[in-house]
């Protein structure tokens, strides 16, 4: 009989990639109840699903396909990939960016029925997922749209004239948008850099505003900002960043007793961790590890590294293997899917943040054992197949203006 740890190992590496799949392809066709109240955040959401099939192997759901394929190659008919299509740029709206549902044109809350920076962020990636030539898209509209988002304090608002202010998130979306487009002449750098510099905490990770915690998702939104604006070099303190970010990894804390006579008998046994062992990531200090906070983290770290030393890689500083088994425990085993912790039900953001994660992760572990995930560009947040596919068509929509 195997030994334990190599059963457990055995088992931690098994990418329900399948089931997952089929989760995805559900969730993009018909979005659970409970999804309702974020109908605003469809294009989004639309998002999470598509990534997840495009990273995930097609071979998982056919044996006919071939390795260089993704599971939305083969699950998607064309019929349904020009539905979507013409879904989203259904919500392309005059002022030039994207909202992120149809159905909020019937609220009557004006500022509901509006483009966002986020979600036209979101919409262009879409786009690229379902193979689009972007000959549709009003790009000269979406830049001024973006540019009109930007604010005295150089961060970008989720609209113009929005009431509330800017954030790491549509600062780094109004920059991705950017480097999409390959045009940078309509938003202001230095200021969208010296506002995420304004959000730099002293423990050296960034929060969502300033003043804010420091919070791993605000910091990559802040890292892939500066790697999309090819400003990286000029990010102050790296190193007090990077040991910021690689503390995040640690281990979930132990479940809750079912009763004192098994909580003295845990007290009794329990091991004590050694220094330096890890496994999940966490988004900020004295938090438990949540399976999103694996991508925020690694992904700032993948981007981070070749601006500190060319040679590091993402295994000499964090443990990708233990955080592997930390997400592939977090999975249903029935449904498919990946939640936030293990035993809690499967939701599209965990799913495809978990995915990216995943691919990074192997990636970056030389040890690893290869999950069959396409590779991802961290920058972008999308499958690097998608992401030159997309760098071609739109730049040749660029070429025609």
């Amino acid at each position: 009989m195997p030994e334990p740890a190599a059963s457990c190992s055995a088992a931690c590496d098994a990418l329900l990639a399948r089931q997952t799949s089929l989760f995805a392809l559900r969730c993009a066709k018909f979005l659970p109840t409970p999804y309702q109240a974020e109908d605003n955040n469809r294009m989004t959401l639309a998002y999470f699903c598509l990534s997840s099939l495009a990273l995930l192997p097609a071979t998982a759901v056919s044996s006919a396909a071939t390795a260089d394929q993704s599971a939305l190659d083969v699950l998607l008919k064309p019929t349904q990939i020009q539905g979507f299509r013409d879904w989203v740029y259904e919500q392309q709206l005059p002022t030039g960016g994207f909202r992120g549902s149809d159905s909020l044109a019937s609220t009557d809350t004006a500022d509901l029925d509006t483009a966002h920076v986020i979600q036209s962020y979101t919409a262009l990636i879409v786009l690229g997922i379902l193979g689009d030539d972007y000959a549709r898209l009003d790009r000269p509209g979406l830049l001024r749209f973006v540019g009109d988002c930007q604010q005295e304090d150089g961060s970008f608002a989720q609209f113009p004239k929005c009431e509330e202010p800017g954030d790491l998130r549509s600062t780094y979306s109004a920059f991705a948008v950017a480097s999409m487009l390959d045009d940078w002449t309509f938003i202001d750098v230095d200021r969208g850099l010296a506002f995420l510099d304004s959000c730099r905490r002293y423990e050296g990770g960034f929060g969502q505003r300033p003043g804010s915690e420091a919070n791993a998702g605000p910091t990559y939104c802040a890292i892939a900002s500066y790697s999309l604006a090819s400003r990286l070099s000029t990010l102050a303190r790296p190193h007090d960043l990077l040991r910021w970010l690689v503390s995040r990894q640690v281990r979930p804390p132990p479940p809750p007793p079912q009763s004192e006579a098994s909580s003295a008998a845990g007290d009794d046994d329990e091991v004590p961790i050694e220094l330096g062992e890890r496994a999940g990531f966490q988004g900020r200090a004295n938090k438990p590890t949540d399976a999103c906070y694996s991508f925020w983290s690694i992904a700032a770290i993948h981007l981070l590294l070749p601006a500190l030393d060319p040679s590091l890689t993402l295994d000499q500083v964090v443990d990708p293997a233990l955080d592997r088994a930390w997400l592939l425990s977090c999975q249903h085993p029935l449904y498919g899917g990946i939640a936030r912790e293990p035993g809690a039900l499967p939701d599209v953001y965990h799913t495809y943040l978990s995915l990216a994660a995943l691919s990074l992760g192997d990636a970056g572990d030389s040890a690893s054992q290869q999950l069959g995930l396409h590779a991802l560009d961290a920058a972008w947040n999308v499958s690097r197949a998608v992401k030159a596919r997309m760098r071609e068509r739109l730049c040749a929509g660029a070429g025609g203006m």
